[in-house]
């Protein structure tokens, strides 16, 4: 046999650093992202729903009056085709309404929202309420975020959740609005400002009924937290429990959160009576309630686990570990009950599923396998955090395990792992980006970019709009489009399933046909 040792980092690195490495990492995946939204162009649910506000301001030019229209388009919707009162707004109000060249503005609204809502709900959990080291709270929000924006491997996923703007301000944006609010009811709690708490509590209750009205899969998960809050604080007033480490101040903060939470569930009611959502129910195959909730539970498994998730995901999961032991250094609360958050946490991913199975009995669309998707990842980094610091508080309390190493440094072990995890990750993606240069969303976007084919998309829909926006011409004829960038391109006009928006573009651009020949291959 041999005697070996196998080689180790001897230098010790701050957590301040690595939470810079991942941040700059985070930052050069992100950009290449927006850079991309300059070549955008509208399609589909993006000439329907904001077509009013489009026409108004069309005919007069006045910005304000453009706003009530789309604020009268949110009625009109509400009473013949859905509830979601508020993604409804956000969607009537389309930067594009205002001219094609500020549809860039959904993407960075879209991948702002969602990093600021991880973030700030990152923050305020494991700073605010754990105590924890903000730097690792920064690293660990950065390597989430990287996963939700990179790992999706489906193109028409990609598409749905991050340039569509129709689609990403519906469930992407209100997504990442979700854990803002989320962090506010923290906020109001364990922020030590008493003139920001009460800031934080004014607009919790204001997020709180506009949350309510989000699209049904963000709607319904708020919905059962705000319950679960109101169970919990009935609880702590009986004193059944008691909120950790918390003094009088925070109590009576705590038990306010009754207000907050009953105006999200008044928007969810407001929701849920909607004429429309009967309406659009008699023209879908939806399944029944009971049914709808167990194949929620299988499809976590077979939509997220096996479908959608690819080793690189567990790759970076694993590289959480490091952080959250490191973390764990610091946080006296105590964390027992690894199982049941486990059981918790897949229960709220299949919830998250469970109103698009109810209302149109399948995860076809993009778009809302995005927002599963994107929860399976932040629920499984709370998972293995909790787990992490469940085994840690084990194995000190009833083996006595100190760690090595400063309060502020990884340790060398520490660092080797987190190197080598990383060098697994390059070497891993050098073999998947070869053969696809769309792997990850980051290199979808450089490779288009570098190759042409964005531009080339821009200057086709340039062309086209020359012809949309000229009032002599009724009749158009486009050759279909050339260029197709891969995280880009939705629908061309009147293609495919979206044969109903063709009326809806008519009006947009008041033309009487447009036609789109197709180029043989």
């Amino acid at each position: 046999m041999f005697e070996y040792k196998l080689p180790v980092w001897k230098k010790e690195i701050s957590a301040k650093k690595l939470s810079i490495f991942f941040t700059v990492a985070y930052i050069l995946c992100v950009v290449p992202m927006l850079i991309m939204a300059f070549y955008n162009f509208p399609s589909a649910d993006d000439f329907s729903m904001p077509n009013w506000p489009h026409r108004c301001f069309v005919e007069t030019g006045n910005v304000f009056l453009s706003i009530i229209k789309a604020v009268e388009k949110v009625g009109y919707v509400y009473q013949v085709d859905e509830g979601y009162f508020f993604s409804i707004l956000l969607t009537t109000l389309a930067p594009a309404a205002y001219g094609e060249q500020f549809y860039f503005i959904g993407t960075f609204l879209v991948l702002g929202m969602l990093t600021f809502g991880v973030c700030f709900f990152f923050n305020a959990l494991f700073v605010k309420v754990l105590k924890a080291d903000k730097y690792l709270a920064n690293t660990a929000a950065m390597i989430t975020l990287i996963m939700c924006t990179q790992f999706i491997g489906d193109t028409e996923t990609r598409v749905e959740a991050f340039y569509w703007y129709s689609g990403a301000i519906n469930y992407t944006f209100t997504f990442g609005m979700a854990f803002f609010w989320l962090g506010l009811l923290i906020g109001c709690v364990y922020d030590e400002d008493a003139g920001k708490r009460k800031r934080m509590f004014i607009w919790a209750c204001i997020w709180g009924v506009c949350m309510g009205g989000a699209n049904f899969m963000t709607a319904l998960e708020l919905a059962i937290c705000s319950v679960l809050l109101l169970i919990i604080i009935f609880l702590e007033k009986k004193n059944a429990i008691k909120l950790y480490d918390a003094d009088d101040r925070m109590s009576k903060s705590f038990r306010q959160l009754y207000i907050p939470a009953i105006c999200n569930l008044v928007g969810f009611v407001i929701l849920l009576i909607a004429p429309g959502n009967y309406v659009r129910k008699e023209s879908t195959n939806g399944y029944p309630p009971v049914k709808a909730v167990l194949i929620s539970l299988y499809s976590t498994f077979d939509v997220i686990i096996n479908k959608m998730m690819r080793w690189e995901t567990l790759v970076f999961l694993l590289l959480l570990v490091p952080i959250f032991w490191k973390m764990g250094k610091n946080i006296k609360y105590r964390f027992r009950h690894p199982f049941v958050f486990t059981v918790f946490a897949y229960a709220m991913i299949s919830a998250n599923m469970t109103p698009v199975y109810f209302g149109t009995g399948d995860m076809g669309s993009g778009r809302v396998r995005a927002l599963p998707w994107m929860e399976f990842v932040i629920l499984a980094a709370l998972n293995i955090f909790y787990v992490t610091i469940w085994i840690r508080q084990y194995l000190e309390e009833n083996y006595g395990l100190k760690s090595k190493g400063s309060e502020d440094d990884f340790s060398g072990a520490s660092v080797s792992v987190v190197m080598t995890l990383l060098l697994l990750f390059v070497f891993g993606s050098v073999l998947c980006i070869k053969p696809d240069y769309h792997y990850y969303s980051v290199t979808s976007c450089l490779y288009d970019l570098a190759s042409g084919t964005a531009a080339g998309y821009k200057a086709e829909n340039k062309e086209r709009l020359k012809v949309l926006h000229d009032s002599s011409i009724k009749k158009v004829v486009f050759k279909e489009h050339q260029y197709k960038p891969e995280i880009l391109y939705h629908f061309d006009i009147g293609d495919g399933p979206v044969d109903w928006a063709y009326s809806f573009t008519l009006g947009y651009y008041d033309k009487d046909e447009i036609v789109i020949e197709k180029i043989e291959r």
